[in-house]
């Protein structure tokens, strides 16, 4: 994955289309995202779950960079925006991203569009406070 920061302070979450070539990890590119000051919103068309191939150690070590990034992140990230075009969302995984919200002081929300999605991440950034949502699909 990597970040698009070419319309700051919507910030895309991105497929590594790179074909080769050192990247930086997501955590590298967060930190420096974070190490901005700015205020900022997540965009992705990645559903929770989408990366089933990830090991649990992976997921751990993500889990435990959130837990040490949380104060920085519920201050400069005014939430998550997911971009699921025609495919639905199931209430599981609604219910996990609000319970992952709500730990990390992150609004989250669901569109079908990325004009939606736009929409959504300037409302939040506008909100100045992280709070979680669950646009519908």
């Amino acid at each position: 994955m990597r970040f698009d920061t070419s319309r700051f302070p919507l910030v895309f979450l991105m497929e590594n289309t790179q074909a080769a070539g050192p990247t930086e990890t997501v955590e590298a590119q967060l930190i420096a995202l974070l190490d901005r000051g700015e205020r900022f919103v997540l965009l992705t068309d990645h559903l929770p779950g989408d990366h089933a191939e990830e090991s649990h150690e992976e997921r751990k070590e993500r889990a435990l960079f959130f837990k040490r990034n949380k104060d920085r992140m519920k201050r400069l990230c005014g939430g998550l925006v997911f971009i699921t075009g025609d495919r639905s969302v199931s209430a599981a995984v609604r219910l996990a991203a609000q319970g992952a919200g709500k730990v990390l002081g992150l609004g989250f929300a669901f569109v079908p569009s990325e004009d939606e999605a736009t929409g959504e991440a300037l409302r939040l950034l506008a909100k100045g406070s992280p709070s979680t949502t669950a646009s519908s699909n």
